[in-house]
């Protein structure tokens, strides 16, 4: 291989249709490294080799960094890079760290609705029972709920968080957003009929409540005993952030007691879940495998977004999207 190719690892194993992505808008002089297989041990065989590396859903560990010795830039496939990302390990080397914002918010929050309804709506439980030869639509019909006209709480009004309020516009839902850091325009909150307040509000008003906030110290578990039980017992929680946000034993607990209807839930912690975790039991529970960003529509973007990015940053160092690891605690 000569010396002036740039070797671009992608760490997750994927289908090969998605590596034949990522390879066609590779960018010139660029070769991308991919797995045979979900594979630890290839995956440090394949480190020492990398310029940079594209992470997502695959995290790149601590302890990696220095098996990668030409190693410049951590590429993200998305912007999920909170809890997931060796910060003080890539400060320490001087490597670079770039998301990319590209597909995501449109994709997630159209999953997020997609699970509103499956709870609201028994979507599931009646599929499964129709394929057991049983026909539950008297029994379903007392205890299925319209979206609209709800009370919804966004918690966590960024780029995915904006994009649901967004969506559920032809709703009508009256709408609350629990954000430190985000307060929108009050025309904006007119406009979507959002009003922020305070987190435990959202969680007592809330017929419906989206997590769209990242995973940090701050945020681990904030859906818990606690906080599971101040919400209404038909209420509805939806996870599209990040399992680290959710007690997943707290939930299954409130689950199962009937403290909250139902909850739909994309992410795990871990991933996957392992095979005694007990929402896996759960009627009420509407499961789905990390799969909020997953379309082919979603990945053509971040492919195009991620790779434009490794162009520029092999070509003259610039970056967008560039997260300053020198603010960072």
């Amino acid at each position: 291989m000569s010396d002036n190719i740039r070797r671009v690892l992608y760490l997750s194993h994927a289908p090969d249709k998605v590596y034949a992505l990522w390879r066609a808008a590779m960018p010139q002089g660029c070769e991308l490294l991919t797995l045979s297989a979900n594979d630890d041990a290839e995956r440090l065989a394949l480190l020492p080799l990398a310029d940079a590396v594209i992470v997502a859903p695959a995290v790149l560990k601590p302890e990696w960094v220095a098996a990668a010795p030409n190693l410049r830039l951590v590429q993200h496939q998305g912007v999920g890079w909170e809890g997931e990302t060796p910060i003080a390990a890539l400060r320490e080397r001087g490597i670079r760290l770039a998301i990319n914002p590209l597909g995501t918010p449109e994709v997630v929050s159209e999953h997020a609705l997609a699970l509103m309804f499956s709870c609201l709506r028994h979507i599931p439980r009646a599929d499964a029972a129709m394929r057991r030869g049983e026909w539950l639509g008297t029994a379903i019909r007392p205890i299925s709920r319209n979206l609209r006209g709800r009370t919804v709480g966004i918690v966590g009004m960024g780029r995915i968080g904006s994009a649901v309020a967004a969506l559920l516009q032809p709703f009508n839902v009256r709408g609350l957003y629990a954000d430190p850091l985000v307060q929108l325009p009050e025309g904006l909150e007119l406009a979507l009929n959002f009003r922020r307040v305070a987190l435990d509000r959202l969680l007592r008003e809330s017929d419906v409540v989206t997590l769209h906030l990242p995973a940090t110290a701050e945020t681990r578990h904030i859906i818990n005993d606690a906080t599971l039980a101040t919400m209404k017992p038909e209420a509805v929680l939806v996870n599209c952030a990040r399992g680290a946000v959710v007690d997943e034993a707290a939930l299954a607990r409130a689950l199962a007691a009937g403290t909250i209807r139902a909850a739909g839930i994309d992410v795990f912690s871990p991933e996957p879940p392992l095979p005694d975790n007990p929402l896996l039991k759960l009627e009420n529970a509407v499961l789905t495998p990390h799969v909020a960003a997953g379309t082919l529509d979603a990945m053509m973007a971040k492919v195009e977004g991620a790779t434009a990015n490794l162009g520029r940053f092999f070509t003259d160092g610039s970056l967008e999207n560039e997260i300053d690891l020198a603010r960072l605690p």
